[in-house]
């Protein structure tokens, strides 16, 4: 019994030793297999991204070709000025998700018109997207009303040049009337002086239910108004000008029942108000009530026997000799 149990230990202890040995080929194998798919994987995977489609192509994105490169947005900037910036612009050649966009977003954001740019990158293949961000022009600055706008003024005070004109139709700007120069240097543009002009035109929009066609701002301080029917007279644009502007709603009903053309209305003063006729003739409304809103009552104005002479506010601008003898409005010349 001793010798048989010794030849059936053996024979366990040999089966064991085959089944271990074999476990270890198996393991063998599958950590050979590993390193040959690891191989395979890192050789593949730098194949790819060798692959030409995860760069751009410097010749078409030169050429602005459509298939690298798009742009949006621009109603304002032609393409041909980003055009310009990006082939300024030293794009490294890498893959387009390593690619660093922020300089081609600051070198375009440089054009005048442009407030932010946005750069959208796309692979496989690579090309990029620029969507623009533009300010909005409010007004159109020509020095008459016969010559062309030579520039455009945002809300922000941000000037752009003749090169962006004419503006496309969609863009809704109103004429502004400059020289563009004063006390000899180039007019100076802020954004409160802007909003202040464009919160007038708002009230006297408002007040008297007709569109701003232009506003002439040759001399600060006699700043003309048109509208849809009349010249407005607006003096200087100052505290008192929205209250001013108020008086139109009550003076403009008054203004239609008036006989014979009326050469302006004059709004430069807080308890006056006239209506200057073609001739010098003039009619004039006094009141200490508070300006009328448009569903109020009229005033009758009160008619003056004698012509009175107008009161013209000093011109606080050194101007040329032309400039301040005259302002041209359509077919007249105000004095």
């Amino acid at each position: 019994m001793g010798l048989l149990y010794q030849k059936r230990r053996l024979k366990v202890n040999k089966i064991k030793r085959q089944i271990a040995a074999i476990r270890a080929n198996l393991q063998r194998i599958r950590i050979l297999l590993s390193l040959i798919m690891i191989i395979a994987i890192c050789y593949f995977g730098i194949k790819i991204l060798k692959l030409p489609q995860w760069y751009i192509d410097s010749s078409k994105l030169s050429a602005a070709d459509p298939s690298v490169i798009k742009i949006q947005g621009n109603v304002i900037t032609p393409d041909y000025k980003i055009i310009n910036m990006i082939r300024q612009t030293q794009l490294p050649y890498v893959q387009i998700f390593r690619l660093n966009t922020k300089e081609l977003e600051n070198n375009i954001s440089q054009l005048q018109p442009v407030k932010k740019v946005y750069v959208r990158r796309f692979w496989f293949p690579a090309r990029l997207t620029i969507a623009l961000d533009e300010r909005t022009p409010a007004f159109l600055l020509a020095p008459n009303l016969d010559s062309e706008p030579n520039s455009a003024l945002c809300s922000d005070g941000t000037l752009i040049d003749h090169d962006y004109l004419p503006l496309n139709p969609s863009i809704k700007a109103k004429k502004l009337l400059t020289y563009g120069v004063r006390d000899g240097l180039d007019e100076v543009w802020d954004k409160k002086r802007v909003e202040e002009i464009i919160k007038l035109i708002k009230a006297v929009e408002a007040y008297s239910g007709q569109e701003v066609q232009y506003i002439d701002l040759r001399n600060n301080s006699d700043v003309y108004i048109m509208l849809k029917e009349y010249l407005v007279r607006f003096g200087e644009i100052n505290d008192t000008a929205i209250k001013r502007a108020k008086w139109i709603a009550s003076i403009l009903p008054q203004a239609r029942s008036v006989e014979g053309k009326i050469k302006y209305i004059d709004l430069r003063w807080d308890d006056s108000q006239y209506f200057r006729l073609e001739g010098a003739k003039e009619i004039k409304n006094e009141t200490k009530q508070k300006p009328q809103t448009p569903q109020a009552q009229e005033i009758k104005p009160e008619l003056q026997k004698p012509a009175i002479e107008e009161n013209k506010p000093p011109i606080q601008n050194q101007q040329t000799e032309s400039q301040q003898q005259t302002h041209t409005h359509g077919d007249e010349i105000l004095d």
